[in-house]
């Protein structure tokens, strides 16, 4: 007799355990569906692209003009590669040569050699002139959406180049100086050691790089244009001059 209370409640207990135990598994599906949706990662966001600094890399080539203040109170702060004449403060690039308009191709080498030397481990690149100005969220759309993209990205206002003097440059496009955007794939096929005959545009020059190192393989975008300003930025109540001008004595009356 009391074996037998003893066999049913053990029975009754070994019921409610595999009642648990089902009704457990069956909750679980219910919830998260299968193991597969619940371990898939989330898909990246755009700002992801630009957490760490060697995401990306702004290159300005600077002289004893440049505001570098300026720029430093900027959001390509973070990202600001300078290129300069000669070695000084906040100099990441220095190309051992004073900036005048005959010398800017010459620098425009110098500072392509040095990118694809020394940053191997940055995925995007932009060039930009210091009288110009390019909106954040704008970048962090092109970074996500050319992450890890097969081809090289070459991207800007494009400009075809006739030049009947030199063949490797004839019938080439070429960005507009006041930005352009590249990826590494571009910097990994890019022509460093092109050479021409007479002083060149200094874009027509890295422009004629991409097409002799590159080919026609490449994905050219044209860029927005009303993410970038030139020369001034004019937005709402902020209009502010971006154009280089000679340092002066600022008059009482002007403050």
């Amino acid at each position: 007799m009391v074996l037998s209370i003893f066999s049913s409640r053990r029975t009754v207990l070994l019921v409610i355990l595999l009642l648990a135990i089902v009704t457990t598994i069956m909750f679980a599906h219910e919830e998260i569906g299968s193991l597969d949706t619940f371990w898939r990662p989330p898909p990246p966001r755009a700002h992801d692209h630009m957490g760490h600094e060697r995401d990306l890399a702004v290159v300005m080539p600077v002289n004893e003009n440049t505001d570098l203040q300026f720029y430093g109170n900027m959001w390509v702060n973070d990202y600001l590669h300078p290129v300069c004449d000669f070695e000084g403060d906040g100099c990441r690039i220095v190309c051992n040569q004073k900036s005048t308009w005959e010398t800017l191709d010459s620098k425009t080498i110098c500072f392509t050699k040095a990118l694809k030397e020394r940053y191997r481990g940055t995925e995007f690149f932009i060039k930009l002139d210091d009288d110009a100005f390019v909106d954040k969220t704008y970048i962090r759309e092109l970074m996500y959406k050319y992450h890890r993209h097969p081809k090289p990205v070459y991207i800007s206002d494009f400009i075809l180049n006739l030049d009947g003097e030199n063949l490797n440059m004839n019938n080439t496009w070429y960005g507009n100086g006041k930005f352009y955007m590249f990826n590494r794939r571009l910097l990994d096929c890019i022509d460093d050691k092109i050479q021409y005959t007479g002083h060149r545009n200094e874009d027509a020059v890295f422009g004629a790089m991409v097409a002799n190192g590159c080919g026609t393989d490449i994905v050219m975008v044209p860029e927005n244009d009303d993410k970038i300003w030139h020369r001034r930025y004019a937005n709402k109540n902020k209009f502010i001059n971006l154009t280089a001008i000679p340092n002066r004595v600022v008059e009482d009356w002007e403050l």
